[in-house]
């Protein structure tokens, strides 16, 4: 046996520990049985994307070969009933968000030729692997020129393409139907490939859509099955060194009643579902697990509503980059979806906007705001101001030729989340030209914590696999406390910052995690992530503190929208449902994230595990409160 002790210091992450899957099902069964249609528009129909597990969002891999074929299966749920003969139509957007290093998210056009072909399989043969059931597949034709191929050429004035195919059959409401899509980057067309081949955003919000899987033009399938032969796409040859990516349907579209509601997500990496599909994710979202794959709390709200869903949030995205970048080609999107209600960005990645100027005698623009006299204003009308400061906490207010709204007090540490609110009124226009009747439902900010601590030292046993560490506190955490544990070499040590390990004993100040035995002794710094077992643990990032911070600010702000200055209908307050102690007020903020208790115990479920994003414990929880708030409700239930 052999026993390494270091003493270090260091840093990362983890979660606490608790099985959620009792708790969160006792707590929205009755929400889960009901279905939201509107009242309005009774014995009309309208087409709309309504479908489970598409994503738009996709990204670019730089990293491939000079030319690929690839085939991607998936399966996706309709929440409505379809007609055996009527039209079902497949999106595909033609660019994809990019991210380059310190840029804002970008809509980029692909930038290489593709041919892409899709065929529809019903009944889904659900099963674990990935080879589809060629007698249930059905091909599709694109609505360019009604063929099979759809041929893409860099620079060409459609930025979407669309495949129709008529139902076989009747599909059931939540039955499965499957999209094999075949798109190859085809060598020689525009020049050298690269090969930036078309990946779904870190595989999120492939909602209850695990049961899939993607194959190489290696594959038989290809050369056997006539929809997708060979003889049009190319097989796979020794210079293909890359690995090939694989694209989500964009979003599916049926007919339904006039009134049946859909929700589209264009939020950030906190309505995709980024922190899923890790092991801290326990029973909700790991690759084998629930129903809600990897998926944010959007979706998962539409689901235990049964409405319609559309997903296009991209991580890291912000109002401040939609604002910079432009949004075009998403608002043509969002125009063919056709959603009746919208959950845009929360500002989560807009904490660094610009302090907001004080007011002075000058010309303003539409949507600047100012502060003056401990109050905040949102200009209506531009134009040269007049000598006497805007007052009051009206509308409409007069200053020579500008008009100016009140939108709170200027009472905080920070003034960012005023100047915020000009760039969102500015891109809800947008959102208004292109979806007319769209209902506007900003969430609020969940918190931004760290609960990183520094250990004192460590023993590692080779022979048992355990790691002890000595660390300053812990006096919160109980066995079976679920823990992070980064900064040693070799990597085997660390958890990551996704991932955990629980508890197995307590001595004094000293925690025992188990770990694979036979590992090499470890070198170098350790920290503990102490998760999120206790409240106490979490310290408040910049802009996130509790009462006077930019968050504190703009979640006032969504939940009141004074005057009405932003075009919104309620917000879908995400913020209160994370944060201990459910607040709604400034004064009533912890600053932390909430813990989940289960059946009374200590530790809770992970609600988040890494500080910034929800677990899918913590996104199941947030979908179940909001799916259970009347008021909320209420505006889902009706479609303009």
């Amino acid at each position: 046996m052999k026993i390494t002790r270091r003493n270090l210091i260091g840093g990362l992450s983890a979660i606490s520990a608790g099985t959620m899957a009792a708790s969160l099902t006792a707590g929205v069964g009755r929400v889960l049985g009901m279905q939201v249609t509107a009242e309005d528009g009774v014995g009309q129909t309208v087409r709309r994307a309504v479908a489970y597990g598409t994503n738009a969002a996709y990204q670019k891999d730089t990293s491939g070969s000079t030319q690929m074929a690839f085939v991607r299966r998936k399966e996706y749920f309709l929440p409505y009933n379809v007609k055996a003969g009527e039209l079902i139509e497949f999106s595909f957007p033609l660019w994809t968000l990019e991210r380059p290093p310190r840029s804002p998210v970008l809509e980029v056009d692909l930038a290489e030729s593709y041919d892409f072909m899709l065929s529809m399989e019903y009944p889904f043969n659900d099963s674990s692997i990935s080879s589809p059931d060629l007698a249930n597949r059905y091909r599709c034709l694109n609505t360019r020129d009604q063929r099979t191929i759809y041929s893409y050429v860099p620079g060409q004035a459609e930025r979407m393409m669309v495949f129709t195919v008529t139902a076989p059959a009747n599909i059931p409401a939540f039955a499965a139907i499957g999209g094999i899509l075949l798109h190859e980057c085809v060598a020689g067309r525009s020049g050298a490939v690269k090969n930036k081949a078309i990946n779904s955003v870190v595989n999120a919000s492939t909602f209850i859509g695990r049961r899939d899987g993607s194959f190489n033009s290696k594959t038989s399938l290809i050369a056997a099955d006539p929809t997708m032969t060979q003889a049009k796409f190319h097989a796979a040859n020794g210079s293909q060194t890359g690995n090939p990516g694989t694209m989500l349907v964009g979003a599916i579209r049926v007919t339904v009643p006039a009134n049946a509601v859909t929700i589209m997500s264009m939020g950030n990496s906190k309505l995709q579902g980024a922190n899923e599909g890790t092991a801290g994710s326990g029973t909700f979202g790991d690759g084998g697990g629930d129903r809600g794959g990897n998926t944010g709390w959007g979706t998962r709200l539409a689901y235990k509503l049964r409405v319609g869903c559309v997903q296009i949030s991209r991580g890291a995205d912000s109002y401040n980059y939609q604002h910079i970048s432009g949004i075009d080609r998403r608002m043509e999107f969002a125009a063919w979806c056709n959603p009746t209600h919208l959950l845009p960005c929360d500002p989560h990645n807009d904490t660094t906007q610009a302090s907001t100027p004080n007011w002075a005698q000058k010309t303003w623009a539409v949507d600047d705001t100012c502060k003056v006299n401990g109050n905040a204003y949102i200009a209506d009308t531009g134009g040269a101001s007049g000598s006497i400061a805007p007052g009051g906490t009206d509308a409409g207010i007069v200053d020579g030729d500008v008009r100016w709204t009140y939108i709170g007090p200027d009472d905080m540490d920070s003034t960012a989340g005023i100047s915020l609110v000009g760039k969102m009124r500015n891109l809800f226009r947008q959102y208004r030209v292109a979806m007319p009747h769209v209902k506007i439902i900003p969430p609020t900010l969940t918190p931004d914590t760290t609960s990183n601590v520094k250990a004192l030292d460590y023993i590692y046993d080779s022979g048992t696999g355990d790691l002890t560490l000595t660390i300053p506190d812990v006096s919160k955490l109980v066995v079976g406390s679920h823990v992070g544990v980064a900064g040693l070499i070799p990597k085997a040590f660390n958890t990551s910052w996704k991932n955990d390990t629980w508890i197995k004993a307590i001595n004094g100040n000293q925690i025992t995690v188990n770990l694979p035995v036979g590992l090499t002794s470890p070198i170098g710094d350790a920290s503990v992530n102490l998760a999120w077992s206790d409240p106490g643990y979490q310290t408040p990032r910049v802009g996130y503190a509790a009462h006077a911070s930019f968050r504190s600010w703009i979640n006032r702000f969504l939940r009141t929208n004074p005057n009405g200055a932003l075009d919104m209908v309620i917000c879908a307050d995400a913020g209160k449902w994370g944060e201990a102690g459910n607040p709604t007020t400034p004064a009533g903020e912890t600053g932390a994230w909430a813990s989940l208790p289960v059946d009374g115990a200590t530790p809770g479920g992970a609600f988040t595990s890494d500080g910034t994003h929800e677990t899918s414990w913590g996104n199941d929880y947030i979908a179940a409160k909001l799916a259970a708030d009347p008021a909320l409700v209420q505006v889902l239930q009706k479609a303009n």
